[in-house]
C-alpha cells in the first residue's frame, strides 16, 4: 500500500433536504448512504457496522444498504451489527441468514445488555476488511440518512486497521457481547 492510500480521508455528509445531493456535490462530499452502502458491496471478509439507533424501514433493515449487506453475506462475508438490543430488533435476521454462506453476528454492549437504559456505545462506524472504514456521526435512521446534516469521515488505510483492531480487542475484554445464540 503507498504511502498516499494509508492516509486517505474524505469528508462525507448527509446533505439535508431541500439542499441534498447539491449541497454534496459543491462541497465535494461523499454521501454517508453512499459511502456505507459502497463498503457494504465492497466487502470480501468481515464488516463490522455500529450505531446505537437503527430504525424500521430504514438503514440496515431496508433500502441500498439492505441490499448490499445481504449481497454480502451471500458471497461469503462475515458481518457484526453492533447495537443497542431495541435497535437490533429492527433487523429481520432470518431474511439475511436466507442463503447466507457468511455469518452475522449481533452485538451489544454489556452496559446495554445489562441496563436497557443506558447506550453502552455511542460509536457510529463501518470498517470493511480492515482496509476502509466510516466513522461519523449519523444513526442508521431516517433522519441520520436523510433529514440531519450529519458528517463524518471515510478513511482507507492504517486507521482503518486500527478501527478494526479496536473493534475485535473489545470483544475480547468483554467491552461488547454477541446477543444472538445463533450467530455463535
Amino acid at each position: 500500500m503507498s504511502s498516499e492510500e494509508d492516509s486517505s480521508v474524505e469528508l462525507v455528509i448527509t446533505p439535508p433536504e431541500p439542499f441534498g445531493n447539491v449541497l454534496a456535490d459543491r462541497t465535494r462530499c461523499r454521501t454517508t448512504l453512499g459511502v456505507l452502502t459502497q463498503l457494504l458491496a465492497q466487502a470480501q471478509e468481515r464488516v463490522v457496522i455500529s450505531a446505537p439507533f437503527l430504525q424500521q424501514g430504514y438503514g440496515l433493515s431496508s433500502g441500498p444498504m439492505a441490499i448490499a449487506l445481504k449481497a454480502g453475506l451471500k458471497r461469503g462475508v462475515n458481518v457484526d451489527v453492533v447495537s443497542t438490543r431495541r435497535s437490533l430488533d429492527t433487523i429481520d435476521v432470518s431474511s439475511f441468514r436466507q442463503g447466507a454462506l457468511g455469518s452475522l453476528r449481533l452485538f451489544c454492549s454489556v452496559a446495554n445488555v445489562t441496563d436497557a437504559t443506558k447506550l453502552g456505545s455511542h460509536a457510529k462506524f463501518c470498517v470493511c476488511d480492515g482496509t476502509r472504514a466510516y466513522v461519523g456521526s449519523a444513526n442508521l435512521t431516517n433522519p441520520g440518512l436523510t433529514e440531519h446534516l450529519e458528517i463524518g469521515l471515510f478513511v482507507a488505510g492504517r486507521v482503518a486497521k486500527q478501527i478494526e483492531e479496536l473493534w475485535l480487542y473489545s470483544i475480547e475484554i468483554g467491552l461488547f457481547i454477541c446477543v444472538d445464540e445463533r450467530s455463535k
